[in-house]
């Protein structure tokens, strides 16, 4: 019992552990204390930290192994036009990423990157900040009758 006691007054008195989220819609005037450093400052991420995967449309081959190895089906294939060139492209769904990093490991021209940012809450869940390669999508697919730019739950 007493040791029960102890633990919960250390954690009472440790360091914290967490930052704020989402930090991209917190006041104006809260954000101007955390710039002053007067509220906790940001902490930095351990090594191996999985974050926000980066992808790379000009070193991608559009092999579609991403998609095949993804066990959340978070990685959806799009049919694209680049250099007058017929391909696809992909869009990485961050709100289903499970983080296992099985499209980093496969893809042969490292086109798929993990990165240490974890700032990514958002309200939308199909929002742009939260689809990798979506502004590529807009920009280079070749549009279908029917398709969308968006695959939703179920499709």
């Amino acid at each position: 019992m007493l040791g029960m006691v102890y633990k919960v007054v250390e954690q009472l008195f440790a360091k914290k552990s967490t930052n704020y989220f989402p930090s991209k819609y917190i006041l104006e005037d809260t954000a101007t204390t955390l710039n002053k450093g007067a509220i906790h400052p940001p902490i930095a991420v351990k090594e191996g930290f999985r974050g926000r995967l980066e992808y790379n449309v000009e070193t991608c081959t559009g092999c579609g192994l991403c998609s095949k190895v993804c066990p959340a089906n978070a990685i959806e294939l799009y049919p694209a036009l680049i250099n007058d060139k017929k391909t696809k492209r992909i869009v990485i769904y961050l709100s289903r990423c499970t983080y296992c990093q099985e499209c980093v490991t496969i893809c042969p021209k490292n086109s798929i990157q993990i990165t240490s940012h974890f700032c990514m809450a958002d309200y939308n869940k199909y929002n742009a900040s939260l689809v990798v390669g979506f502004e590529h999508r807009q920009k280079f697919e070749i549009k279908e009758e029917g398709s969308t730019d968006v695959q939703k739950e179920g499709d």
